[in-house]
């Protein structure tokens, strides 16, 4: 399908409802014409991808609108199969439906089929395709100019645990495996069968979280655990050591920084918020769908004004 630009005007959009109704569709366009994109899950009302895609769409003049349905487990199925390639375009999918979709596509691109999960979804030849661009976006935030391209200073072959086992973890862990030549990749989580049914990992104990952590170059938080509303909780114990050795990304982009990056950053580690891979995830897509490259300076500006608005409020 050809975008097309809106001819010396930015396209209108109405800002994100933060008044706690009913309305799923912060920050869509204000036009039914347009094409559209959608993000699944539950719950989806905290989600900022609206913001993200539809402030893209503006600053680059193209027509579209994204909204964030809250979807019941029952009717995913018939939300996939309104994915026709013309008038609704794609989707994104978030937590708790990233392996759920895979029955309902048609074909897997090689990452999503290796990360055994799915994130963004679009119409090729016909077909239903899923991809996963959370690998895409996990890299983006190590590579990032705010982190320093933290690629280039990870030790070869580093030592990466994993804080939790859904659809995110299986997406760092191909991402470890295959672009940072990981030489071993731990999951540490409390569903120990969820945990192993991720490809080439080793399993932790959950209680053995903290000497694992000690003893990893890079460490990965992509558990809930210290999200909004919850700022005090944190997947690691407080009396976790951090040192300069230590790479802490936290796949958490409310608060920013979390409880987490704040203990591991007082102590000398590095830190890297989720804000980075939200975008980097979310630019993958968007260019995915449009064939063109998400503007991710006006972006990430747009979205941390939003999130400073929020945490004011």
């Amino acid at each position: 399908m050809q975008f097309l630009p809106t001819y010396g005007h930015l396209a209108k959009f109405d800002p994100p409802n933060d008044r706690g109704g009913e309305d799923k569709s912060s920050g869509h366009i204000s036009n039914d014409s347009l094409p559209s994109f959608f993000l699944i899950g539950h719950p989806v009302g905290h989600s900022l991808s609206p913001l993200i895609h539809n402030t893209a769409f503006a600053v680059l003049g193209l027509r579209g609108r994204y909204s964030a349905l809250d979807v019941d487990s029952s009717a995913v199925g018939s939300a996939i199969a309104s994915i026709d390639g013309a008038t609704v375009v794609g989707a994104n999918v978030t937590i708790p439906y990233k392996q759920a979709v895979i029955p309902y596509l048609e074909e897997l691109t090689p990452t999503a089929k290796k990360a055994g999960a799915v994130n963004t979804i679009f119409r090729r030849d016909g077909l239903l395709v899923g991809e996963n661009t959370d690998v895409a976006g996990f890299l983006y935030g190590l590579r990032a100019p705010r982190a320093g391209n933290l690629v280039a200073k990870l030790p070869e072959n580093p030592r990466v645990l994993i804080l939790g086992s859904g659809g995110a973890a299986r997406a760092v862990a191909h991402a470890c495996r295959v672009h940072l030549s990981a030489s071993t990749v731990q999951i540490a989580a409390r569903n120990e069968a969820t945990a192993r049914g991720i490809e080439h990992i080793e399993f932790v104990d959950w209680e053995e979280r903290k000497n694992a952590a000690q003893a990893s170059d890079l460490i990965v938080n992509a558990t809930p655990l210290g999200m909004h509303p919850s700022i005090n909780a944190s997947p690691l114990p407080d009396n976790m050591s951090f040192g300069p050795r230590h790479t802490v990304y936290d796949l958490i982009y409310n608060p920013d920084p979390t409880l987490l990056l704040e203990h591991a950053a007082g102590q000398g580690a590095v830190t890297i918020g989720g804000l980075a891979m939200l975008i980097g995830q979310a630019a993958a897509a968007f260019s995915i769908w449009t064939g063109q490259e998400m503007p991710v300076g006006e972006v990430e500006k747009i979205v941390r004004e939003a999130l400073h608005t929020k945490r004011r409020s």
